[in-house]
């Protein structure tokens, strides 16, 4: 019985091993949020911070992005023969808590602390965050992304003409590099 077992355990450590090495790489995933991105923050120069379009705007290519990505996701992992719901649920739980902690910005303009050019600017930073996060423990391609992110925040506070417009072609080139370079496995394959 204890040779079961083991040997049960042992086999389940092998698959465990073998779905976290291979990585399923989308670009259409990194493309539509090189569009959302690249359009969504040059609204922000073109309409004004305060302007009501850019919460329209993100209200609905945020959760609309959010859906296309786990649906195309769930496509190219079913189409190689991956279905991880554990590596599904880390993905989604990873940048619903973006959003979350986005959203708890508002409670920061209530308060009189912080200000709708600042508030776009928040979400630039917690994007580099959490592209940094999910770079560190989901997908390595993701870190140079945050890097990218991060010049970009930068841009948005001390660019004074047009300074989200730069932040939105920044991160919008780092994710279409990244479509194009093709996964690690697909390198190693070669």
């Amino acid at each position: 019985m204890a040779d079961k077992q083991t040997l049960s355990d042992d086999l389940a450590y092998v698959r465990a091993t073998a779905e976290r090495s291979i990585r399923v790489h989308v670009p259409a995933i990194y493309l539509l949020w090189a569009t959302i991105c690249l359009c969504g923050f040059s609204l922000v120069d073109v309409a004004g911070p305060q302007s009501a379009w850019i919460g329209i705007y993100w209200l609905i290519a945020a959760p609309f992005g959010f859906g296309i990505t786990m649906w195309l996701a769930s496509r190219a992992g079913q189409r190689a023969g991956i279905i991880d719901p554990g590596e599904t649920n880390r993905w989604k739980f990873h940048f619903m808590g973006f959003m979350a902690a986005g959203l708890l910005g508002f409670a920061a303009i209530a308060a009189g602390q912080l200000t709708w050019t600042g508030f776009s600017s928040h979400w630039i930073l917690l994007a580099a965050l959490t592209y940094y996060l999910a770079g560190l423990h989901l997908e390595k391609r993701l870190l140079p992304i945050s890097l990218l992110m991060g010049v970009g925040y930068l841009c948005s506070l001390f660019v004074p003409e047009y300074g989200f417009t730069i932040a939105g072609v920044l991160i919008a080139f780092s994710l279409t590099v990244q479509a194009f370079l093709g996964s690690e496995s697909d390198h190693a394959a070669d």
